[in-house]
């Protein structure tokens, strides 16, 4: 294997797995070059972008084919899903590797105006990718899966298994106020 493509919803773990896979491989990585800059296909390589619905699945239909290998994550509870893109943009200021504790969510998160817009985005993507899923006959793998079980889908496919170690969870449940900062 030459090279990994990693296509991902927002806030499903993708950051950790790309580094897991990346250090199992001993890769390079991209993270998120569609977003900051060119999109680098090389050998020994893994590129993780997040699905935008607005570049179209052609996009992603060519793009696949210019990778070994190519990995779909989702996650299967939007809810949470939501709550940690909210605290991703409006308690991290954008920091994709900030810790955040449950406590820091305003009561009635659910009713804002800003939290279902974002329900309803992450909704959307999650069609795309499942059309997308469907048209490749790549199957998803889901966050709750992945870091429970330690495992891909695609069994051929290595991580590393010190990514998957509690220092790199993100949310802090309950009353536990220390946070810090990656």
């Amino acid at each position: 294997m030459k090279n990994i493509l990693l296509i991902t919803e927002p806030r499903t773990g993708s950051t950790t797995l790309m580094r897991s896979i990346a250090s199992a491989y001993n890769f390079t990585y991209q993270f998120e070059p569609d977003k900051r800059n060119k999109l680098e296909i090389k050998e020994n390589h893994l590129v993780k972008i997040i699905i935008d619905v607005k570049r179209g699945k052609s996009y992603y239909l060519d793009l696949i084919k210019k990778f070994d290998k190519t990995i779909l994550l989702s996650r299967r509870n939007i809810k949470e899903q939501c709550e940690a893109f909210w605290a991703l943009m409006y308690l991290n200021g954008g920091n994709p590797l900030e810790k955040w504790s449950e406590n820091q969510l305003p009561k009635n998160l659910q009713k804002d105006k800003t939290f279902r817009e974002k329900y309803e985005r992450l909704r959307e993507k999650k069609f795309f990718l499942l059309d997308l899923s469907e048209k490749t006959n790549l199957k998803i793998n889901y966050y709750e899966d992945v870091f429970k079980n330690k495992s891909l889908l695609e069994k051929d496919i290595k991580l590393d298994l010190k990514y998957f170690g509690p220092q790199y969870k993100l949310r802090i449940k309950g009353n536990n106020t220390i946070l810090w900062k990656g």
